[in-house]
């Protein structure tokens, strides 16, 4: 009786462990294209392709004017956003001379294309992106802001400052660029 037990319990897995491991059989097939993209000559990547990127501009002289009279706006130069999707903008600076008059200074990027410039020259600015130090008071020595995150969409922007209070300013600029 013990080995017929013993039998009966043995089936009984081996039936358990068969059931357990049969998988249904599924038909695949493979296709290989013939050459479905053809590269010619060496490849290289010299290195890693950048997902950030700092511009910055440091101590530029700003003399006082509105945004209203972009003609008196202070040029800090070119940013090349070529291969980035979004920016940050960031200033940060020192007031010169008297205190007196509130006021603020404004980081603007402008589309480095040249219509859009002429309309700058003409007073008018279009597609800009901007940052805005917080208002600074009379009494203010030190001033900083920045901007949320931006969508860029061109692939170079013209910088520009504008400060309106009553003194001139030093203002770092620093443009984090991303992807």
């Amino acid at each position: 009786m013990r080995y017929e037990f013993l039998s009966f319990v043995t089936v009984g897995l081996l039936a358990a462990v068969t059931t357990l491991g049969v998988q249904e059989l599924t038909r695949t097939f493979v296709v290989n294209l013939k050459d479905p993209h053809p590269i010619e000559g060496e490849v290289n990547i010299a290195s890693p392709i950048p997902h950030s990127e700092t511009a910055s501009m440091i101590d530029v002289v700003v003399a006082p004017a509105t945004r209203e009279q972009t003609g008196l706006w202070t040029d800090v130069g070119p940013l090349e956003t070529t291969g980035f999707t979004s920016v940050v903008l960031s200033l940060h600076g020192q007031f010169r001379g008297s205190t007196s008059g509130g006021g603020a200074v404004t980081l603007v990027l402008v589309p480095d294309e040249e219509n859009i410039l002429r309309a700058l020259a003409e007073g008018e600015a279009h597609l800009e992106l901007e940052a805005v130090a917080d208002p600074a008071p009379a009494t203010a020595l030190y001033f900083s802001g920045t901007s949320g995150e931006l969508p860029i969409g061109f692939s170079a922007y013209r910088m520009f400052l504008y400060n309106t209070t009553e003194r001139s300013a030093s203002v770092d600029v620093y443009a984090y660029l991303a992807n």
